[in-house]
């Protein structure tokens, strides 16, 4: 059996705005374990920061994971990781990712809005919520035109189901928005 290798860190995230304490295994709003295996060298992972200074963390890197990590473990191996962190004020944050406040990821080729939840089913719906209030918000797309491109171009992947909570995101084509004015 031979892959290609594609190394990320599958937990990344900020601080939540609580005074409990959060595991960094559940996926959320705060990021998590969101295991989702574009976000590599390049890309750009937008996270809602909750409390003064972030308090970014990050780990379980893999060497390759499929979609949905249906065994518990992907091709665990251990990464030295050098991440940026930028702080956008709310109008720059607007700008990049509209009116989403949940995990966003950029890549050279797509958007990709996300949704979490305990039910893989409402996940999939708020994965759909925030893919529709990204094209909505960001590039100024009707929302019924939002969810008709979504239904005949936007790919929806299930993350990972192996946490209690699971997670869904949508890749959404730049290349498809080109010319969108």
């Amino acid at each position: 059996m031979r892959f290609p290798i594609n190394p990320f860190l599958g937990i990344m995230g900020v601080a939540s705005a609580t005074e409990d304490p959060v595991p960094s295994v559940p996926p959320g709003d705060h990021g998590g374990n969101i295991d989702i295996k574009h976000v590599v060298s390049g890309s750009t992972l937008y996270l809602p920061v909750q409390v003064e200074g972030a308090g970014f963390f990050t780990g379980d890197p893999h060497f390759a994971q499929g979609n949905g990590e249906v065994a518990l473990t992907a091709l665990e191996a251990p990464l030295r990781a050098t991440v940026r962190l930028t702080i956008l004020k709310s109008d720059d944050a607007r700008a990049a990712i509209g009116a989403v406040t949940n995990p966003v990821v950029e890549t050279a080729t797509h958007w990709i809005p996300t949704g979490m939840d305990a039910d893989l089913d409402e996940a999939m719906r708020i994965a759909v919520r925030n893919a529709v209030t990204f094209l909505n918000t960001r590039l100024g797309v009707p929302r019924d035109v939002a969810f008709a491109y979504l239904s005949a171009a936007g790919d929806f992947e299930v993350s990972q189901v192996v946490d209690a909570v699971k997670g869904v995101h949508c890749m959404i084509r730049k290349a498809d928005w080109a010319a969108w004015s």
